[in-house]
Parts: C-alpha cells; sequence; structure tokens
C-alpha cells in the first residue's frame, strides 16, 4: 500500500479536519493489485462498537499520517482531531534511517481513537523518488 497526500497542512498546528485536499490530491494505492485504489482499514478500526468511518476520516487519517512523516521529527507526537469528533489520532516518528536501496525510512506509531476504543500500531514507510510514503512490507 501506499500512503499518498500531495497537498497537506502548512502549519504543524493545524488538525487534519483543516486540510483542504481534493480526493484526486489522497489516496491508497495497492501496489501489488494493478495500483487499484482502495479504501484504507484505520488500525483495526473495524470493530462492532466503533462508528464507521467515512472517506473524509479515512483521508484525514492519511493526511495525518503523510505530515507527521514528513515533518514531525523522531520522538515528537503530532496529535489530531476531526472536527465532527468521531476521529482522533496520534502519530509519532520514533527513528529515521535509510534502507538497503538508499530510501529514507521511518519507523513510527499510529494512535486512533473514537470514542471509547483505541488502536495502537507500529510501523515502517519508506519515502519514495516522488515524495511518497510506502509502508513497508
Amino acid at each position: 500500500m501506499v500512503i499518498a497526500a500531495a497537498s497537506i497542512m502548512g502549519a504543524a498546528s493545524a488538525t487534519a479536519a483543516d486540510a483542504q485536499t481534493s480526493s484526486a490530491n489522497t489516496e491508497c494505492k495497492d501496489t501489488q493489485n494493478g495500483g487499484q485504489t482502495l479504501r484504507p482499514k484505520f488500525a483495526g478500526l473495524s470493530a462492532p462498537a466503533v462508528t464507521v468511518f467515512d472517506v473524509s476520516d479515512q483521508r484525514a487519517a492519511l493526511e495525518s499520517v503523510q505530515y507527521a512523516l514528513t515533518e514531525i521529527s523522531d520522538g515528537a507526537s503530532y496529535v489530531w482531531h476531526r472536527g465532527h469528533g468521531k476521529l482522533s489520532g496520534v502519530v509519532q516518528p520514533t527513528q529515521s534511517f535509510k534502507d538497503a536501496n538508499g530510501k529514507i525510512c521511518r519507523h513510527f506509531v499510529v494512535m486512533l481513537a473514537s470514542g471509547t476504543y483505541t488502536k495502537r500500531t507500529e510501523t515502517v514507510a519508506c519515502r519514495t523518488e516522488d515524495g511518497i510514503w510506502q509502508l513497508d512490507g
């Protein structure tokens, strides 16, 4: 999967809900299935007690990850909240490194919350030549 968000917030204090991005600028593509655009499943937040999130909620989560990986230093946290209050999260890059091919990669933690449900996920993403963060594996 690829995390792509071409137009991201300009200031660290902005929330993902403030981003003015068209659906053409933010997408999640499955690079192993012919680049087909998919609706991402965020950190297992599909539990029965959790509200179903619309495309704008999913886009906000992707934009927050993209922003944090691009702009936030290791060890710092980027906290964001949706304006409607259904979804919030924290993205914390923990380590930056270069992979065997020389690509810049980042290990990061994502915590998403909806109501009383919280999910924590750790993963790695590497930046492609065109500036898009691609999830490792």
